[in-house]
């Protein structure tokens, strides 16, 4: 057997090996809500840090802060803020706990639709929680595994008056950005580290 007929052997079989492989990716788990939700809840609980822009039409800058994200299964998350001042914003269980100038103030959830509803938007794609985000949202996503956006529109009237979208984007099971829109035109950009 020539050389050249072993190379063609050879090429032939890189080909059919490329195809092979072509069709297992193509066999691979599309990239869409359930898939991207089991992604984000199999990342890890734990602590970012974050820096957050607020856009007020009554400012002629944003204001910023910045502090650090905690997330805990099943359902705790905690907004530290470090800079301009101290605040702390608990979510656990039923209940927000807000911490301010030494004062401590808890608020139940289901007082509030709208801090009920931020919370789920928190929890849900936190935790990876598709369930909880339908109760309180319609969802859209846009992009691959490597550059995803979802955007969360809220399907009470109620909670509309207040909140037009909130957008998560990431890439894999990690959220970079969350940015609320108010139904006034304010919004805030939270970038995660």
């Amino acid at each position: 057997m020539g050389s050249t007929r072993l190379l063609r052997m050879a090429n032939a079989g890189a080909v059919a090996l490329a195809c092979l492989m072509s069709g297992v990716a193509a066999m691979a788990e599309p990239f869409d809500l359930p898939r991207l939700m089991q992604m984000l809840a199999a990342s890890p609980a734990g602590e970012v840090s974050f820096t957050e822009k607020k856009f007020s039409s009554l400012l002629s800058t944003p204001v910023v802060s910045s502090g650090k994200l905690v997330y805990r299964r099943p359902d705790t998350i905690e907004k530290n803020i470090e800079l301009p001042r101290q605040e702390r914003y608990h979510f656990t269980g039923q209940n927000l706990i807000v911490v301010r100038n030494g004062a401590e103030r808890r608020i139940a959830l289901s007082s509030q639709p709208l801090l009920s509803a931020f919370a789920a938007s928190l929890r849900g794609t936190l935790g990876g929680d598709l369930p909880l985000l339908r109760n309180f949202y319609e969802l859209n996503l846009q992009g691959d595994e490597q550059s995803w956006r979802l955007d969360m529109i809220p399907v009470d009237s109620e909670i509309a008056r207040y909140v037009s979208r909130i957008t998560a984007t990431g890439k894999g099971g990690y959220i970079s950005q969350i940015e609320v829109r108010e139904a006034s035109g304010d919004h805030s950009v939270m970038q995660i580290r």
